[in-house]
């Protein structure tokens, strides 16, 4: 059953009114609040140094990153190989192969240059060498050595082993006078490999020649030094020696292929021993020697005196004036010069020791005072470095 409607509420009469709509109508904000919020301007642009600088920093980075990852780059992968190849080494040295892989050509070993050009002067001789890398350590490799004939056939001398290292050494082989020709082989279980390059030793045990042209023995020289000239083998070495001079008097040269040689060597004063060696190229020695003899000759000394003749009474001044001379009649220079004066009344004034100039002259200046009447003289002795002597004398008269 409918409720009913209390009959003293009435209901309200719809309503034909809408909302209203007022329109607002904003003021402008004053100059001042607009003055206060102004929103911040902002630069037009970055500076161009500034922009640059910053784009240099930028690239010095990239390039410092670049660098550093290159580095790093590099000790990594060298490491990495580093570890690649110990691992190949011990993966190698585990089971050495002791037969060479087939179809492939096998090294040879390499036999050392002989000394001194091969010549030697040594019945028997240790060949030594080296072996390829790849075949160290292996077994059942050796090394054969063969001498080779002139007309090419080859004999067997000595077969060593190849060890832990490269190199090997043979024992004593003999050689025969003249030239010996030697190659060597790699040799495995199953092959021998191609002969290596030649080397040659050429044995000579017997002394050069040597003979001497000039000067003879027992020769006398005046000069300070003297040539030494003769023959010996070509390629040896001479060596000439004074013992008594300075030094040793040590000269040296190699012959030429004429067989010729000339070295000067220095003279002292008397007898000079002169010991000539010449070593071939094997190391053989031959020896000579020789006398040589350095003096001036039978010596000469002239003697002049001013005045020769002079008074008794008043002081005068004597000249004495000497000329020493070899036996080739040339001027004795360096000589040792002494002056003796004996005049009546007086007795004997000796002068100080001079000595002759490159001409061979020496002078002295004395005076006299006091002497007598009578005949007196004026001496000169000249002694050499070699100790010759030569006087001379001159006759003086007092009035």
């Amino acid at each position: 059953m409918r409720e009913r409607r209390a009959a003293h509420v009435r209901p309200l009469p719809p309503s034909g009114d809408r909302l209203r709509s007022n329109q607002i109508k904003a003021s402008a904000p004053s100059r001042e609040l607009v003055r206060r919020y102004r929103p911040v301007r902002t630069s037009k642009g970055v500076p161009p140094p500034l922009g640059i600088g910053v784009i240099a920093v930028f690239l010095v980075m990239g390039v410092a990153m670049l660098i550093l990852g290159g580095n790093i780059l590099v000790s990594v992968v060298g490491q990495v190989a580093q570890a690649f190849d110990s691992a190949i080494s011990q993966v190698s040295s585990i089971a050495p192969a002791t037969v060479a892989p087939s179809g492939v050509a096998l090294d040879t070993p390499v036999l050392d240059a002989p000394a001194r050009d091969g010549y030697t002067n040594q019945a028997t001789v240790s060949l030594s060498g080296s072996v390829p890398a790849a075949v160290v350590g292996k077994t059942g490799y050796k090394v054969r050595v063969y001498v080779i004939a002139s007309d090419g056939t080859r004999s067997q001398v000595a077969e060593v082993d190849v060890g832990t290292t490269a190199d090997f050494s043979t024992p004593a082989i003999t050689l025969v006078e003249g030239t010996n020709t030697f190659a060597a082989a790699l040799v495995t279980p199953s092959t021998e490999g191609q002969p290596s390059p030649e080397v040659i030793f050429i044995l000579d045990t017997v002394p050069p020649k040597l003979s001497i042209g000039s000067p003879a023995d027992g020769a006398s020289q005046s000069g300070s030094s003297v040539v030494v000239s003769g023959k010996s083998d070509p390629g040896s070495t001479v060596t000439i020696r004074n013992k008594q001079s300075p030094g040793g008097g040590l000269s040296t040269k190699v012959v030429g292929q004429d067989g010729q040689f000339a070295i000067t060597v220095g003279l002292v004063a008397g007898s000079n021993s002169i010991l000539v060696t010449a070593t071939d190229q094997a190391g053989n020695v031959s020896t000579a020697q020789l006398t040589v003899k350095r003096s001036f000759g039978q010596l000469a000394a002239h003697l002049s005196a001013s005045p020769a003749k002079f008074g008794a009474k008043g002081p005068t001044t004597l000249k004495l004036t000497t000329h020493a001379t070899s036996s080739n009649g040339g001027p004795l220079a360096g000589a040792q010069v002494v002056f003796t004066v004996t005049v009546a009344g007086l007795g004997p004034i000796v002068s100080p020791q001079l000595t002759t100039d490159q001409t061979g002259t020496a002078a002295w200046k004395v005076t006299i005072s006091g002497a007598t009447p009578g005949i007196g003289q004026a001496t000169v002795l000249v002694t050499t470095g070699s100790g010759d002597q030569a006087l001379a004398t001159t006759t003086l008269t007092t009035t």
